[in-house]
């Protein structure tokens, strides 16, 4: 397996779970277009199945299909390949949506004072602290603040991180394609 098919079935794991995988094997191991009928009638499963799968992957760009109509029945034959050419964009993708809830985060935690139980360490906004009289609600424990600074600045390098390989790989698709 080649170092962009291990790359791709991690993904698909991490994103999807361990069921698509046979059939995504399946396909990195065929290396050509291949019918959804072909890959059932081969590893020996329902067609609905598959195609469940191969939606699934196709949802996270780590598959294609190509749609013709077979003449003698009128129906759609679709004919499927992995997208191992798009794994950076894929990647990249993944990258941008990672940024955006950092982001998000890190806002949250600028805009927020936060109270933390000392027993079982909930942490809790200053409003949810006051509406409970900086008592937990758990176990009544007095709250304590919570000072997120320490969270802030892993946030902050996170991103800053993220924004540096971002940058770094979208002047090196450019530099590509262009």
């Amino acid at each position: 397996m080649t170092d962009v098919d291990s790359l791709i079935v991690n993904l698909a794991k991490e994103l999807l779970g361990e069921e698509v995988l046979d059939v995504l094997q399946f396909l990195l191991n065929k290396k050509i277009e291949i019918t959804d009928d072909e890959i059932a009638n081969e590893l020996g499963v329902k067609v609905n199945e598959v195609r469940k799968k191969l939606y699934a992957l196709a949802d996270q760009g780590l598959v294609s299909y190509r749609r013709s109509r077979d003449k003698e029945t009128g129906w759609y034959v679709y004919y499927w390949k992995v997208n191992r050419d798009q794994i950076n964009d894929i990647l990249l993708s993944r990258k941008r949506e990672i940024l955006t809830k950092l982001k998000t985060r890190l806002e949250y935690e600028q805009n927020n004072d936060f109270y933390i139980c000392p027993e079982d360490k909930t942490k809790y906004t200053f409003e949810e602290a006051f509406e409970n009289e900086f008592r937990c609600p758990r176990c009544g424990s007095q709250l304590e603040y919570y000072d997120s600074k320490s969270v802030r600045e892993v946030l902050e390098r996170k991103i800053k991180e993220l924004e540096e390989q971002i940058e770094k790989e979208t002047k090196l698709g450019a530099n590509k394609s262009g």
